[in-house]
């Protein structure tokens, strides 16, 4: 899926290597090609760290392990003109990892990230643990100079105690269970200390707090301004032995991190009132966001929560909703505790949304259920042992499912084509790569064994249901907690130990057919043959797609071109990164294809914008900005200089902006009428 682009495919994330339409000059043989960019808006790098996007090019080494995030499940940034004080990330480092354990590393790339959540940001744990029956602060100014004075003293229980009950709660016990867990496999280590996180050192200097009330009494936006430095003592950091021994080949890695310091201005967050307190919350923040696009006034009430009687009760609340597509229905099941914010707001977008979903051509049902009930006290998991699923789609057909007895029975007539199938989950794994010509069967055998084996106490729950205020509602959110901390709860750390060696024999026998994606050529087929003796793709000719740049050790282009674009990425400051860019350009060692114009041409006066600011900037500044900067790159296509595909499209076409910021505007309409307008005008160029 590609990512935010115009008709004509040109990418609109201001980091991602320009990504030429299929009718564009080729590029030189033998050079990079432009990668793929996500299909979501770029969000904000922390401040003072430019990073691009997931799935972009330029890749940002890891965030050093210490450096605050957002607890698991909440927003990896707060939405607004900035990135909230709480949220500062500390980049450096020495750049992308060279010789690097291929097949472990790999294997155990998904360990690394929840180590990274973790170890980097456990602050967010801790924040969770805090007891304080009362909380909050006496105003939504206090709230903002308690929350950078708390992180300023390190004092994380003093930030717990300023987030809104309900979301306090929804996190505490399976964020709890979580670091226990990975404190158990080893991935961090035994003096993992909730009350302390080590290694990290966070200061907040010239804080001034910034109140905005809305239209309703209960919810304000704050807004905070200052400077902030963190520095990581990386020997103090609680990485485990797992980490150190199957990432780092045995040795410590160096994660220190001197003193980095940057400003923040209008770092918005939202408040709520509660019995006379005020509260941080990150749900509401989220939501007064999305109002904000929207233009609209907060609703004086939302949907009115609607609980059942029993925990088995709000799974069949729910599939009853479902079932009618009634949208409001299913919010009124939600757990208030986590939905509270949505509840709130979703006047703003019933109607039109319902109104969708009744356009959709689909009836379906959900009946003959029956479940299992496990669980004590306010919180239960309710399992679905058995279900019957029909549905008809206009204009093609209809599907039956059961579900019973651990098997799932599905049916379909669709265009005039039947299909059946029945799967149930004591059927043997096996290898599902076996005939498939990838890889080595024996490697990929043993993975499945050793997989089987290390999860054979494991036990699916089922879907969380929390009861409040005497009525039972059901938990998304805390059913995707449970999934994560039962798969850790039936592991030790000699099992994953086996896994991550079981699992680096496979990658090694994938890198004997395909080749080393991180050191050498991937040659991949057009289509995968299921017989390996008789593949139908195998005609003698060539059929490699593409192949990622050799290690020619003479600093041509095929040596790293990649890499030493990413390394530019470290700078977190964004004079330092452009300049890095275009000397890069200069020495050969970038292709000037991976840099995309509002980067290379220096002269426009936008590439220092285009690093980070963009995003912190107001619909008036980010108009002038472009507007200004356009003649500049409208020149630069006419004289040949830069391509019309390349260049972001708000920089070739500032009128179709309609006065908006579009990388804070999220609206789908508006999107639709900025590709529109600036195709028409790229398609005049």
């Amino acid at each position: 899926m590609n990512g935010p682009q115009d008709q004509q495919g040109q990418s609109t994330n201001p980091w991602a290597p320009p990504t030429a339409p299929a009718d564009a000059p080729a590029a030189p043989t033998g050079a990079p090609q432009p990668m793929e960019t996500p299909a979501i808006r770029p969000t904000l790098p922390p401040v003072g760290s430019p990073t691009a996007p997931p799935g972009s090019a330029p890749t940002m080494p890891a965030a050093p392990l210490g450096a605050p995030t957002m607890p698991l499940g909440t927003p990896t940034r707060l939405p607004g003109p900035d990135v909230p004080a709480a949220e500062v990330t500390v980049g450096g480092g020495d750049g992308p990892s060279e010789g690097r354990t291929r097949g472990k590393a790999t294997v155990i790339g998904a360990i690394v990230g929840v180590t990274a959540l973790v170890a980097a940001g456990a602050f967010a744990v801790v924040k969770i643990t805090g007891n304080d029956t009362d909380g909050g602060a006496a105003s939504p100014t206090d709230v903002g100079t308690s929350l950078t004075t708390a992180l300023d003293n390190e004092d994380f229980l003093g930030v717990i105690d300023l987030l809104l009950p309900g979301e306090r709660d929804t996190f505490r016990e399976p964020m709890i269970e979580f670091v226990d867990h990975l404190s158990r496999l080893e991935i961090l280590s035994d003096d993992a200390d909730l009350s302390k996180i080590g290694g990290l050192d966070i200061q907040f200097t010239d804080v001034s707090v910034r109140e905005e009330p809305t239209n309703v009494a209960d919810i304000s936006n704050i807004y905070l301004s200052g400077s902030s430095t963190v520095s990581v003592d990386g020997d103090a950091v609680p990485i485990g032995d797992l980490l150190i021994d199957e990432v780092f080949d045995g040795d410590r890695p160096d994660m220190d991190a001197e003193p980095e310091s940057a400003e923040f201005e209008d770092t918005r967050l939202t408040v709520v009132e509660r019995d006379g307190r005020w509260y941080l919350s990150a749900f509401y923040s989220v939501a007064e966001q999305a109002r904000s696009d929207a233009d609209r006034d907060i609703p004086e009430t939302g949907v009115e929560p609607a609980g059942a009687d029993s925990p088995e009760g709000a799974l069949d609340q729910l599939f009853d909703a479902v079932s009618t597509l009634d949208l409001e229905d299913m919010i009124a099941t939600l757990d208030p505790s986590e939905a509270e914010a949505l509840q709130r707001y979703a006047p703003l977008f019933l109607d039109e949304a319902q109104s969708e979903l009744d356009d959709l051509g689909i009836d379906w049902s959900i009946s003959d259920t029956s479940y299992t009930v496990t669980g004590d006290g306010s919180r239960r998991s309710v399992a679905v042992d058995a279900l019957t699923f029909d549905a008809t789609i206009s204009d093609l057909g209809t599907v039956h499912a059961e579900l019973a007895d651990g098997c799932v029975t599905a049916s379909a007539d669709l265009d005039g084509e039947t299909e059946e199938i029945t799967w149930c989950t004591d059927d043997a794994t096996d290898s599902v790569f076996e005939g498939m010509g990838i890889g080595d069967d024996e490697a990929a055998t043993r993975l499945f064994e050793v997989l089987d084996e290390a999860l054979a106490d494991y036990e699916p729950g089922g879907v969380a249901v929390h009861q409040v205020d005497g009525a039972w509602y059901v938990s998304p959110m805390r059913s995707y907690f449970d999934i994560f901390n039962d798969l850790l709860g039936a592991l030790d750390a000699d099992e994953l130990r086996d896994i991550v060696d079981a699992g680096s024999d496979f990658f090694d026998s994938l890198v004997d057919d395909f080749g080393d994606p991180f050191s050498e050529s991937l040659d991949l087929p057009l289509e995968l043959p299921l017989d390996e003796s008789a593949d139908p793709m195998d005609d003698g000719t060539d059929d490699t797609v593409f192949e990622l740049p050799t290690d020619s050790g003479d600093g041509s282009m095929d040596d790293g071109s990649m890499d030493a674009y990413s390394a530019c990425f470290a700078e977190l400051d964004a004079a330092a990164g452009v300049a890095c860019l275009n000397a890069g350009v200069d020495a050969g060692t970038i292709d000037p294809m991976f840099v995309p114009p509002h980067f290379r041409f220096t002269e426009c006066g936008v590439a220092e914008a285009y690093w980070s600011d963009i995003y912190s900037m107001t619909d008036a500044e980010f108009v002038a900005l472009v507007e200004g900067a356009s003649p500049c790159f409208l020149d630069l296509v006419a004289s040949g200089r830069a391509e019309a595909w390349e260049v972001a499209s708000e920089l070739l076409a500032p009128q179709c902006l309609e006065g908006k910021n579009w990388y804070t505007t999220f609206e789908e309409d508006y999107n639709d009428r900025f590709y529109e307008c600036t195709a028409k005008v790229r398609d005049s160029l």
